[in-house]
């Protein structure tokens, strides 16, 4: 049990599970090793992206980074709350490189503040002509649960806040 319990909070601990980042390889343990095709970690109001990430488990039972490859965020200009019948969505608005695609949204909650992390893909070629590109992206909000009061949210650095 104690096994499972680490191997459940290393991956909510890195902001990653297989229904975030669906199109994405499954978490892999082996030889107590856990790979993570994608993680990412909230500290604070800092967001950070990181690929192929490996924790290995120690002999207590706990795991400890032991490899990551640096990931990139998509660059944000605005964000929006959206609210429709009970549902809340926030549209972010910014631009990428022609050269990588907008992968899933990673969203976190924790004392009144979403953090949402929208990573690229890496480029698809070593070869690429930097052309910004426009994109919008729409991210509901887990707030059902929540009750009636002020709330914020921070999608890569752009911050707003919003009411329920």
């Amino acid at each position: 049990m104690t096994y499972l319990k680490n191997y459940v909070a290393a991956t909510m601990l890195l902001g990653c599970s297989h229904a975030v980042w669906a199109e994405q390889s499954p978490v892999v343990l082996r030889d107590d090793v856990l790979t993570l095709p994608q993680a990412v970690v909230m500290d604070g109001d800092d967001l950070s992206h990181f690929r192929n990430v490996e924790l290995t488990q120690g002999a207590n039972g706990n795991f400890a980074i032991t490899a990551s490859e640096p990931g990139n965020l998509a660059q944000v200009e605005s964000v929006e709350i959206l609210k429709n019948a009970g549902r809340v969505d926030v549209l972010a608005e910014g631009f990428r490189s022609a050269c990588v695609s907008i992968e899933p949204a990673a969203v976190s909650y924790h004392d009144g503040q979403f953090m949402v992390a929208i990573p690229v893909s890496e480029p698809t070629s070593d070869v690429c002509i930097e052309l910004a590109v426009e994109y919008y992206l729409i991210t509901t909000l887990p707030t059902e649960d929540l009750s009636s009061g002020e709330y914020s949210v921070n999608v890569n650095g752009v911050k707003t806040d919003f009411t329920l």
